[in-house]
């Protein structure tokens, strides 16, 4: 990680005090501080403030090259989570595969990206039955589900370019409906008793929990705790009671919930806000 400006700038200072030619040269004492000695226009502070900042510049350029190399090579190690990933969304529906003798890889002879429709996938290792297995968590365009015919080609496209016998779990389904019972707090000057807000007809509450949910990465987890941070910073909420979840056909006091499709939508039929005054 590249330092700061100020802080390659200390080290040079420092090093600057404790060379013993410079410390002849200029009669530095064992007391002398760099600052309190040159001002902030003398030769020696602004040779050291340009060079400090050169040095800095090229410790950004190195740390965005080792990022950018770290991520080609994980990208590109065959099999690796993060190449399972890349593949997924590089699957284009009505192509056939093309093997290449020189790299002894699967990939299209053509890159076309209209063809692909897996927008967000999600790649896991898990164990099901004492079998290690990948999960791969794969959906199109709002989250929702492909089709038969559409998940039928991407899992035999999977099953070709990965690595032979391993095992595979597919997932692709609409989001898991949500439904919420909540108690928002609200105050009057900011939000009606139907939690509307005053000054634009908007609903801060029904936003801010759609963002929540559709903010929860794709293939990650429910946090019950997160959603009330996120309503608590609410403009016009003063407090929240999350009382309850539906989820899986059942209402339950859940701290997390893993969503079976990877992603969450809000249930409304299912969910209850109640406004209420302190």
């Amino acid at each position: 990680m590249a330092r700061t400006i100020a802080e390659i700038g200390n080290d040079m200072k420092a090093n600057f005090m404790a060379n013993a030619q410079l410390r002849n040269i200029y009669r530095f004492s064992d007391i002398d501080v760099f600052d309190n000695i040159f001002s902030i226009v003398s030769l020696e502070r602004i040779m050291i403030y340009i060079v400090a900042t050169a040095i800095w510049t090229l410790e950004n350029l190195f740390d965005a090259f080792s990022s950018d190399i770290t991520t080609k090579i994980d990208n590109a190690i065959v099999t690796s989570i993060p190449w399972y990933y890349s593949s997924a969304l590089a699957f284009q529906y009505g192509d056939d595969l093309v093997f290449n003798n020189s790299s002894y890889k699967f990939g299209y002879a053509v890159v076309d990206l209209t063809k692909q429709i897996v927008k967000y996938a999600a790649i896991r290792e898990v164990t099901d039955e004492g079998v290690t297995k990948l999960k791969i968590y794969y959906s199109g365009t709002n989250k929702l589900a492909l089709t038969t015919e559409q998940k039928t080609a991407f899992e035999a496209y999977i099953r070709r370019i990965g690595a032979a016998g391993t095992h595979y779990l597919f997932v692709s389904q609409n989001p898991d409906l949500l439904g919420l019972t909540l108690s928002i707090y609200y105050d009057p000057l900011i939000l009606d008793s139907t939690g509307t807000k005053i000054t634009d007809g908007t609903k801060p509450v029904d936003l801010a929990i759609a963002a929540y949910l559709n903010g929860i990465k794709y293939g990650g987890v429910f946090y019950s705790s997160a959603l009330v941070d996120a309503l608590q910073a609410t403009e016009g909420v003063k407090d929240v009671e999350l009382t309850s979840s539906y989820w899986d056909g059942t209402a339950a006091e859940r701290r997390k919930i893993d969503a079976a499709s990877g992603a969450f939508s809000l249930d409304a039929t299912n969910t209850t806000i109640t406004y209420s005054l302190d």
